[in-house]
């Protein structure tokens, strides 16, 4: 088990991290990969039509309910990975003239209870889940839709899917931090010809134990940069270069 997880990010984004003590969690439909949510929710839809087959139930479960009530627009997310200086992280998620991964102590990033942290699972965690007692139990739920969101076990459901991601991206070894809007505050930004919803969570700043600088060819005045505000901010870290051959991709 990590003992860091890395959050990628802009020069910029990392200034305000610091500054601000936020991490910032967007609304997981409006992530660069909208559908990712949904891979999970047509798994489990998958598992249960599959049960219903195999036991011949004519009377089966309207799964339009599921992609209605899984609170898809009230799940926030933000992502962190185990790799540190991998290159195709930094040129996936950093802008081309260079970024910053921010290496967290894992079990001490989020104060906050809200925050599910935890490793994405690549594949079909739902494959043979089905069985009769289970399948009872998910049916029943749903015919008292209007007491859903109270549901803690509907909740966590609800979260485990923003965990499920296809084996395509198993490289990543992503972890995801998840909250439910709940109360706390919507913001929104415009990015990419979009309006974004997001929230900002509060951290732990003294869970930084690492600073990687990605490639470039200002990284010995960057790193300068950032003892300052290390010791500004208070914040005792190892800050390292990348050691990937500076390539403007």
């Amino acid at each position: 088990m990590p003992k860091l997880l890395y959050h990628y990010t802009s020069y910029t984004a990392f200034c305000s991290i610091i500054s601000g003590e936020n991490l910032r969690f967007t609304n997981i439909g409006f992530l660069n990969d909208a559908l990712e949510y949904q891979y999970g929710v047509g798994l489990f839809i998958q598992a249960i039509q599959s049960f219903e087959s195999k036991n011949n139930i004519k009377d089966t479960f309207d799964t339009a309910l599921i992609n209605r009530f899984t609170f898809l627009n009230q799940v926030y997310t933000i992502s962190f990975c185990e790799n540190g200086d991998d290159l195709n992280l930094w040129r996936g998620y950093c802008p081309k003239e260079g970024g910053i991964a921010i290496g967290f102590n894992k079990d001490t990033v989020f104060p906050s209870k809200d925050v599910l942290l935890n490793k994405c699972q690549y594949g079909n965690p739902y494959k043979d889940i089905i069985v009769a007692s289970n399948y009872q139990r998910i049916r029943s739920k749903f015919l008292n839709i209007e007491t859903l969101h109270k549901d803690l076990e509907h909740i966590k459901f609800t979260f485990d899917l923003a965990h499920v991601k296809s084996p395509s991206f198993s490289g990543e070894n992503e972890w995801r931090g998840v909250i439910k809007a709940g109360n706390h505050k919507i913001q929104y930004l415009v990015k990419n010809s979009m309006i974004v919803p997001f929230t900002d969570q509060k951290f732990n700043k003294r869970s930084i134990k690492e600073i990687l600088i990605g490639p470039s060819v200002h990284q010995d005045k960057i790193k300068e940069a950032l003892e300052l505000m290390t010791k500004q901010f208070n914040i005792p870290c190892d800050i390292i270069k990348s050691n990937i051959p500076f390539v403007q991709y």
